[in-house]
């Protein structure tokens, strides 16, 4: 018999919003009792930070839990998914400031919140001074980019999916690109592979590391921060505190690795054709060859480097920590000519691929913008030609058309609104652009105020709260949290 609903909302699906973000506090718990291992084994004075927000998020996790099996659940509708997803984020930046407040990192709410949203998004926006933190604190800043990386969400759809459809509409709600490509004919055996490429790529990633010459600590935690394009470093300096070109070499491999599909691992692993993802991920690489290739000319035509080697290495390692969307430094691009830092911006809006852990509008859409426009051009000289929207022999159809270029519209109003807000804070123009650009394309760093060797204290408090929302957007592809603003979400009879 089922229990009494839940009447809480416009007829919204409790019975699946509450299992989601109650999984969502379970697994940032279950992070924070590792950070308090570790505070332990290490007595640096942090473990009480951890191990009182986890004392209340798991049975706060457990009676949400218990909650939505006594709820009798209404018809799945498409905002269910999208309304548990935001929750389950906002949830999970809430959740995540606690250490950084109760260590007194961070005195103030609205820098713990900017902080734990910076990681949960894996946009790499920071506040913290990282040689004076405790390396529990550095371990949960890592730790939650690693669990933004792949999606909380879809983490929580591995390991406990609902049931049905529900799986599907969050999955949806969640993951980026033009399509959302199931691997399986199952949401949750889909989740489930993405996980475990992600995880086996952390594995090799902090072995790579270790080789290279980091110790453990700094091996386990730049592998976290990589994979997920997070950025978040145990140095100031980032990667370039390591002085080593076998460190960038593998930062680079593993920063090109996380921009690249997950579909596409899978299949190439299985031996299936990798035609579905070859044309965006031919193209995401080419796209890095000739931005590194262009950066390194500006460089060397400049002389910002001693010789063509200096310069292309600066280039190469910048230009995939941009075009990836992780935002670890070894130079200060700031100083770079303008040339070079315009070309950065550019990649800094494109980003990675679909279904990686880049932000940015993704390469796919960028290169169905580029043949619709061809095809406009076209018409003009044709109006009468039949032509049909593909790349490489993949057709996409009429409305996915209409989607890439609404949501590139949307996209770019949101930055643009956004540079307005960072202006009234009193930015100036170079910093307002590129702080919000920054935040709204999970990159994390900018120009001006918000340069490679600046972090996000010169923002005043009211624009960190403007940017922290551009960050969850960025993070959830703009439409998924728009659409809770819009009033007609809020109305019943909303399918």
């Amino acid at each position: 018999m089922s229990g009494p609903v839940l009447r809480v909302g416009p007829g919204f699906n409790w019975g699946l919003i509450l299992p989601v973000v109650s999984g969502v506090l379970g697994a940032l718990a279950l992070g924070m009792l590792v950070c308090a291992l570790h505070a332990v084994a290490h007595d640096d004075g942090t473990t009480s930070s951890f191990l009182v927000p986890a004392a209340v998020l798991l049975p706060l996790a457990g009676l949400g839990f218990l909650a939505a099996r006594r709820t009798r659940t209404v018809p799945l509708r498409a905002r269910d998914g999208f309304l548990a997803v935001t929750l389950a984020w906002l949830a999970a930046g809430a959740a995540g400031a606690a250490p950084f407040l109760l260590e007194g990192t961070l005195p103030r709410l609205v820098d713990g919140l900017f902080e734990s949203m910076a990681g949960f998004t894996t946009t790499g926006s920071t506040l913290v001074d990282v040689e004076a933190a405790p390396e529990s604190i550095l371990l949960w800043r890592s730790l939650s980019q690693w669990l933004g990386g792949v999606g909380i969400v879809v983490l929580v759809v591995a390991i406990a999916p609902a049931a049905g459809l529900a799986t599907q509409r969050i999955f949806h709600a969640e993951t980026s690109g033009v399509t959302a490509e199931r691997l399986t004919p199952r949401i949750a055996d889909t989740a489930k592979i993405i996980c475990g490429i992600y995880g086996g790529l952390t594995l090799v990633g902090f072995g790579a590391y270790w080789a290279a010459g980091m110790g453990p600590f700094d091996a386990i935690n730049h592998i976290l921060t990589t994979i997920s394009s997070g950025g978040f470093s145990t140095r100031s300096a980032s990667i370039g505190a390591f002085d080593s070109l076998a460190v960038e070499l593998v930062a680079i491999v593993f920063m090109i690795a996380s921009g690249i599909n997950f579909a596409f691992y899978w299949r190439a692993l299985r031996g299936d054709s990798l035609w579905p993802q070859a044309a965006e991920v031919r193209g995401f690489l080419l796209i890095l060859l000739g931005s590194t290739a262009a950066v390194t000319a500006s460089l060397v035509l400049a002389d910002q480097y001693d010789g063509v080697w200096d310069g292309l290495r600066a280039a190469a390692f910048t230009v995939a920590s941009v075009g990836s969307g992780t935002g670890f430094l070894t130079d200060d691009f700031d100083l770079w000519p303008d040339y070079a830092r315009s070309h950065l911006l550019l990649l800094m809006f494109i980003g990675g691929c679909a279904g990686s852990t880049s932000g940015g509008i993704k390469v796919v859409r960028a290169m169905l913008l580029g043949k619709t426009v061809g095809q406009e051009l076209t018409r003009q000289l044709r109006p009468r030609a039949v032509q049909v929207l593909r790349t490489r022999g993949k057709v996409f159809s009429e409305e996915v058309r209409r989607a890439v270029l609404g949501f590139t519209v949307v996209y770019f109003l949101v930055a643009i609104a956004g540079t307005f807000a960072m202006l009234v804070a009193g930015l100036d123009l170079l910093s307002a652009a590129t702080s919000a650009a920054a935040c709204l394309a999970l990159l994390g760093t900018g120009l001006g105020d918000v340069g490679a060797t600046e972090n996000f204290q010169a923002i005043p408090e009211g624009a960190r709260v403007v940017l922290m929302f551009l960050m969850l957007a960025g993070r959830l592809e703009v439409l998924t949290v728009l659409v809770l603003l819009t009033p007609a979400f809020w109305r019943r009879n909303v399918a």
